[in-house]
């Protein structure tokens, strides 16, 4: 925004995808009472935290292989890293549940539970599809409308894929949003 940006009180500009991806978690942890957020801050499960350390040692085993020593990152990078780390495993015990459950005839009971690590996971990364599986465990559990517009934060993400991928990927961006597109058609 600049110094002068900053001086005449111009507002940032804003990620749109991002800032409704955000907004839809607060509405979602909210209208589903989920248990393990607080006032839009998550805590774990002693499942995800298992993950997240499991990743996290193996990420740092890899770090460590590669340097041929203890590899050590910088204090600024370091959370970077531990964020990514942790929504990559989040997002891997999320997607593995849905895997188990996709095709039952029921619902079970423990599908908040995996609407919140599916959040957790793109809180995280901020991953589309992430987003896109999180729609479809909604449509499972019935609530319809909190599915639609989950598909309709992911219709934002061309304005932050570039941020994302630090590239231009028209083929992977249009997979993305036609899955949005037909997902949201089967639920009209």
């Amino acid at each position: 925004m600049g110094i002068f940006g900053n001086l005449f009180g111009r507002k940032p500009k804003g990620q749109p995808y991002v800032d409704a991806g955000m907004a839809l978690s607060f509405k979602l942890c909210r209208s589903l009472d989920l248990a393990d957020w607080n006032e839009g801050l998550p805590t774990y499960t002693q499942e995800e935290q298992e993950a997240i350390d499991r990743h996290l040692s193996m990420f740092q085993t890899m770090a460590n292989r590669e340097m041929g020593d203890e590899a050590a990152f910088h204090p600024d990078v370091a959370p970077v890293i531990q964020r990514h780390v942790a929504g990559q495993a989040l997002e891997d015990l999320a997607a593995t549940q849905w895997r188990l459950i996709r095709d039952s005839a029921e619902v079970p009971a423990s599908w908040k539970t995996l609407v919140s690590t599916f959040l957790k996971a793109w809180v995280a990364q901020l991953n589309p599809q992430i987003l896109l599986e999180l729609g479809e465990v909604l449509v499972k559990a019935k609530h319809k409308d909190q599915a639609k517009e989950v598909f309709h934060a992911v219709l934002l993400f061309p304005t932050y894929a570039k941020t994302l991928w630090g590239k231009d990927d028209a083929e992977l961006l249009q997979g993305i949003i036609g899955q949005a597109k037909e997902a949201l058609k089967r639920l009209n």
